[in-house]
């Protein structure tokens, strides 16, 4: 039996248990990365303090075995019964590595914490790639621009109401269990729109709050409100 999808990819299987690692801890919750998990959200399964077995609370990286229940309140699944494990008794999790990278698409669904199916495009030459992605020559990757392409959902950001296509971001990235893909998670933003091309020109015309610039090939002046304009004072 499994549980029904919540729309943010394969649900994971109910009845037995489960393991994993402790992603990121907060204040009386965190997350828990799955060993099967074939998800490509990247912000890992979310357990409350309160389905902790015992009652010491686990550190990031931490080992543990769970079961899965529907949560009612948020429809989506989440840990019961976390135990934290021996250290030694899983395998080593995939070695995460931090990079910049573009919104290439925004969240879909709600634009709060169960929004899902955004898109980043990996900066080239930030970090290195996918183990077999140069053997492969498909997937995420393009054959000129080696550009890598990772998904991000809403648990694996800062703030995702406030990412946008072309926002340069910070995030992390990590191997998908059972796959040559790789998921963002911690997701931050770094500035708004910084991840668009740049193009240079001189004012045409300056009104009041906004004004006019022209940029060579353009057929049209381009407009601009003041509170865009930026001045290098260094």
């Amino acid at each position: 039996q499994t549980l029904p999808c919540s729309g943010m990819g394969p649900p994971f299987h109910d009845g037995g248990a489960d393991s994993g690692h402790v992603t990121s801890i907060k204040e009386g919750f965190g997350f828990i990365r799955p060993l099967n998990d074939r998800r490509t959200g990247g912000g890992g399964l979310f357990f409350h303090f309160s389905a902790l077995v015992g009652r010491d609370v686990p550190v990031e990286g931490d080992e543990v075995s769970f079961s899965v229940e529907l949560d009612r309140r948020s429809g989506r699944e989440a840990a019961k019964a976390v135990t934290i494990l021996p250290r030694g008794t899983l395998p080593a999790p995939a070695r995460a590595v931090t990079v910049r990278a573009v919104v290439q698409r925004e969240l879909r669904g709600a634009r709060g914490g169960d929004g899902y199916g955004g898109r980043l495009a990996v900066l080239k030459g930030d970090g290195p790639p996918a183990e077999g992605d140069a053997a492969a020559g498909d997937g995420g990757q393009d054959d000129d621009e080696q550009t890598e392409v990772v998904s991000f959902d809403a648990r694996g950001c800062e703030r995702p109401s406030a990412l946008h296509v072309g926002d340069l971001v910070e995030c992390r990235l990590m191997s998908v269990a059972g796959s040559r893909q790789r998921a963002a998670s911690r997701v931050k933003l770094i500035e708004a729109g910084g991840g668009l091309p740049r193009q240079s020109g001189r004012v045409a015309s300056l009104k009041d709050k906004f004004g006019f610039l022209r940029t060579a090939g353009k057929a049209a002046d381009l407009f601009f409100h003041l509170s865009e304009a930026l001045r290098d004072t260094s």
